[in-house]
């Protein structure tokens, strides 16, 4: 078996993951429940929309480059040989979620100043300590759901909520 050796002189620098994509580190739960969000929507509305996660969105009108948890996208054929590293076409919704070291302000001023004045139809918060997911809209009203069925009245997506939060008790 071949096994490539690194010379021992060569130092190993590792990415700081919150300087590079500008948010904190996630969490376990917060995986988890990208995960859960990123099964269901492909599994009901992967037909529709192209669903990403960690895309880094570079959109005109926004205050700064952000990376959202999972981006939606109107569904369109992507292309290995075309790949793209920088997103400047808006998604029609973004999904936030609360990580430990965030605060709820942050990840709202992150909604308003990036992702509307970029053209973002909708922005959903998870936030996982109260089980809930509010869907933010651009004139700043927004609905929360903690059970049931929610739906997003800019992409028609309706999921349960447990759903999002399953696995997690």
């Amino acid at each position: 078996m071949y096994k490539e050796e690194i010379p021992l002189d060569i130092p190993v620098v590792e990415a700081d993951y919150e300087t590079e994509r500008g948010k904190p580190m996630p969490s376990i739960n917060h995986s988890y429940i990208q995960a859960n969000l990123i099964f269901a929507l492909r599994l009901h509305f992967g037909q529709l929309f192209n669903i990403v996660s960690e895309v880094d969105l570079n959109l005109p009108n926004a205050k700064r480059p952000t990376v959202p948890d999972l981006a939606i996208f109107r569904k369109q054929v992507l292309t290995l040989s075309k790949d793209v590293t920088k997103v400047k076409e808006a998604p029609l919704t973004t999904i936030e979620i609360l990580s430990p070291s965030q605060t709820i302000e942050e990840l709202t001023e992150k909604i308003f100043e990036n992702y509307f004045p970029a053209g973002v139809k909708s922005a959903w918060l998870v936030i996982p300590s109260a089980r809930t997911l509010s869907i933010y809209t651009p004139d700043e009203r927004f609905i929360t759901y903690a059970a049931g069925k929610f739906t997003d009245p800019t992409n028609g997506i309706s999921l349960e909520v447990d759903a999002v939060f399953e696995g997690l008790v």
